[in-house]
């Protein structure tokens, strides 16, 4: 069996090529991702520059053939300077980690070894994953929290000077007066005005489990819901759905834990219990993921990554630290399109 350091000085085993090894691994945590939100941008610096600016599109008007062209009008500017997160996490690989486990055919024992650092990483790997599908449930709701739940690490309304809209969707409506479908409508108006030039396509409504079964039971719901139920079609796997002309609701249950150093466990309900946030798909600007170069020389000044990963020889021959940064930004850019929808009866 060779010493750790035969390992570390094949080029396998880089921190690039360790870092694009657990960026391949399958992200179990990606409701948001898949649906469109937050898409991911490395940037080359440790912080976001945000222009917050008053623009609506202008209308241009006409002109002479052949006379001068008009400019651009510049819009006011509000420049919102946000410092990326920083997030680092330790594992080891030790001597009875691959003690008495030669693999046929591998004298060398890069297979095992191979195997076991994959190992470590999918674990890794998926606690950073679930503390970033947090982050992003947190920019939704407005206060992205630290994994103890209480510590606000920024609000993206006060940072964007903006503030929530709230709809009532009021399920127990039967009487023929506003109800769910006048909500919805006064919702898309909202998000039609708000979004000032921004293109959008079809609202999507993430629901808690209590908002989604009001849904689907209200009259003006049951015939959608039972028609797509008898298709046996599901709109997204997984998960429970429902879609309309203007919107696509989908029940999300999600949850995070936290464990404390002294045994604490704390949840986080993405959701809170019977409501639903609601979101305009196909916008270009509104949401992002910002990833910051890792504090590592090999990645100054280059555009982040969501993950990076560093292997280091310990003292006395005694195995192989492994060490993990992350330094993201979950960013709702125009977070007045992300409204609280309840049911006050």
């Amino acid at each position: 069996m060779p010493v750790y350091s035969d390992y570390l000085s094949d080029p396998r085993y880089s921190v690039r090529a360790m870092s694009d090894a657990i960026m391949s691994i399958p992200n179990e945590y990606s409701l948001l991702a898949d649906l469109g939100l937050f898409p991911e941008v490395g940037i080359s610096t440790t912080y976001v520059e945000i222009e917050a600016k008053n623009g609506s599109l202008n209308l241009i008007p006409t002109s002479l053939r052949g006379g001068p062209a008009g400019y651009v009008k510049r819009d006011t500017r509000n420049l919102r300077v946000m410092k990326t997160l920083f997030q680092s996490l330790n594992d080891k690989l030790v001597p009875s980690d691959l003690q008495n486990l030669p693999a046929f055919g591998d004298p060398m024992g890069f297979e095992r070894f191979d195997t076991l650092l994959q190992e470590r990483f999918a674990r890794l790997q998926a606690g950073y994953r679930q503390t970033h599908e947090y982050f992003r449930w947190g920019a939704l709701r407005g206060n992205v929290y630290d994994a103890d739940g209480s510590t606000v690490l920024y609000n993206c309304y006060t940072e964007m000077g903006e503030s929530q809209q709230s709809f009532d969707m009021k399920f127990g409506t039967t009487d023929g007066s506003a109800g769910p479908t006048d909500a919805i409508t006064s919702l898309r108006r909202f998000h039609q005005k708000e979004a000032k030039g921004e293109p959008m396509g079809r609202t999507l409504v993430l629901c808690s489990a209590g908002f989604m079964d009001k849904l689907r039971k209200h009259s003006a719901y049951v015939k959608i819901w039972e028609n797509q139920q008898a298709a046996a079609n599901p709109i997204i796997d997984g998960f429970t759905s429902l879609m309309t002309a203007d919107a696509l609701y989908v029940e999300h249950v999600g949850e995070a834990t936290y464990v404390a150093d002294d045994g604490t466990v704390t949840t986080h309900q993405f959701i809170p219990a019977n409501e639903a946030i609601a979101v305009p798909l196909g916008t270009r600007q509104v949401f992002r993921s910002y990833f910051a170069p890792a504090e590592m020389m090999s990645a100054v000044n280059l555009p982040g990554q969501a993950m990076y990963v560093s292997l280091k020889e310990l003292d006395h021959d005694g195995g192989i630290e492994i060490h993990t940064q992350s330094a993201p930004l979950f960013v709702v850019q125009k977070p007045r399109l992300v409204a609280r929808l309840y049911s006050s009866n």
